[in-house]
């Protein structure tokens, strides 16, 4: 896409994109015959994983340093799963043929391909948002989006106790308040979480806010992470940082994140990149992995 289609889709302003390329070398997009700048899916991570480091509070020189240091997400999952045309295409399918053994097998053979971070920014989030576009189109059915939803989640759940024990110290809680219908992305976030060295408590969906602080209590947690896909959503994101208070501070993805500030502290479009900078905010002094 172009450096403007770029912007749209990244919500990084064109100017600061060229002074990204120009300072840190992060993406370099090829020129076509034209002249104009072509942006693809790894430049697009690249943006996006620094986006949400600056607006997690880093500086962009600091950014860009560290997501130097990490491993670069791969930047076609979908030619090495043998589908480079549509990388969506055979989960669609076996959605739509409601095959659970295949949509399995698929979801494990994507996750056989990188990390785990680099699979849900690159591919498992946008598939998630291809189903439901399918779904809206009328050519899949609410059974068969929710078939793939919980064999994913139950993925999830498995990557989430395989990533260890609760660490020592207060946690964060991660969840849904009442109202927020989105669990998936929180799941996939609370995972990146724990591989970041984070104190993680998932506490699922439809969580009221009043119960939301009595757990923030009893476990002396002061950050909470939710999520705001809606207008509705973000002022439910509002209302749980007014109920926690001034002492905690409410974390927020989703594409209404904006939508809640100051309230509450939008965490970019990058799960990888937002469990990395949270993790360095929480601790400091901790070496990024």
């Amino acid at each position: 896409m172009t450096i403007g289609e770029a912007a749209r889709a990244t919500g990084v302003p064109e100017h600061t994109l060229r002074a990204w390329e120009r300072r840190y070398q992060l993406f370099t997009p090829v020129r076509a015959a034209s002249g104009y700048r072509l942006y693809d899916e790894a430049a697009l991570a690249s943006i996006r994983a620094m986006q949400a480091l600056v607006a997690s509070g880093w500086a962009p020189s600091a950014a860009a340093d560290e997501l130097s240091r990490r491993p670069r997400a791969v930047p076609s999952l979908a030619r090495a799963a043998g589908a480079a045309a549509d990388p969506f295409a055979p989960l669609v399918q076996a959605a739509a043929e409601f095959d659970a053994a295949a949509v399995s097998r698929i979801i494990d053979e994507q996750f056989a391909l990188a990390d785990y971070e680099s699979v849900v920014d690159g591919w498992l989030m946008p598939a998630l948002v291809r189903l439901g576009k399918e779904w809206a189109a009328g050519r899949l059915t609410i059974a068969e989006e929710h078939l793939v939803s919980n064999i994913v989640l139950r993925r999830l759940s498995a990557a989430y106790d395989a990533a260890g024990r609760l660490q020592p110290g207060a946690p964060i809680l991660v969840g849904a308040v009442s109202g927020v219908e989105h669990e998936l992305g929180l799941m996939a976030f609370a995972v990146a979480a724990r591989r970041a060295g984070i104190p993680t408590v998932y506490l699922g969906t439809q969580v009221p806010p009043a119960d939301w602080c009595r757990a923030a209590a009893k476990a002396g947690a002061r950050h909470s992470v939710t999520a705001a896909h809606r207008k509705r959503d973000a002022h439910l994101a509002v209302g749980l940082a007014e109920a926690l208070g001034p002492s905690s501070t409410v974390w927020v993805g989703g594409s209404m994140q904006q939508a809640t500030t100051p309230a509450c502290r939008p965490m970019g479009h990058s799960i990888g990149a937002a469990a990395q900078a949270l993790a360095a905010e929480l601790n400091p002094g901790r070496q990024a992995s």
